[in-house]
């Protein structure tokens, strides 16, 4: 596995997640014309979680923040669109990787987004 594997896998998964109903207007409010870098600085992301190669030296959870739009259960749709596409690429042992990696990165992204100790200490979830 190498990153032109991987880069293929992310333009993949981007495409699938362009086609959803529900994410991909999110995604198109975010990225206007060129996807290009998204997908590139993606590949980047995910050589640094897969190959731990350290080509990626962004924020995900502050870029994520930003997008009020977004509820809880997209992850879910993201999480099926990432695991058709690993699934269809990817020999299961390494699908198996991609997607505990991609479990627990979509788990911290939503206890980021969604979760604050402040509302939960008073009983609220507003």
């Amino acid at each position: 596995m190498d990153r032109a594997f991987i880069g293929a896998l992310v333009r993949d998964f981007y495409g699938r997640v362009r086609a959803d109903a529900r994410l991909g207007p999110i995604f198109a409010s975010q990225i206007h014309g060129d996807w290009e870098p998204h997908l590139e600085k993606m590949t980047d992301f995910w050589c640094s979680v897969i190959l731990k190669n350290g080509a990626y030296s962004g924020r995900p959870v502050p870029a994520h923040l930003k997008l009020k739009q977004v509820r809880e259960d997209d992850f879910d749709i993201w999480l099926g669109c990432f695991r058709d596409t690993v699934e269809a690429r990817c020999p299961p042992e390494v699908a198996v990787v991609f997607m505990e990696r991609a479990e627990r990165i979509a788990r911290s992204l939503k206890l980021a987004m969604f979760f604050r100790l402040d509302r939960a200490r008073n009983g609220t979830t507003e």
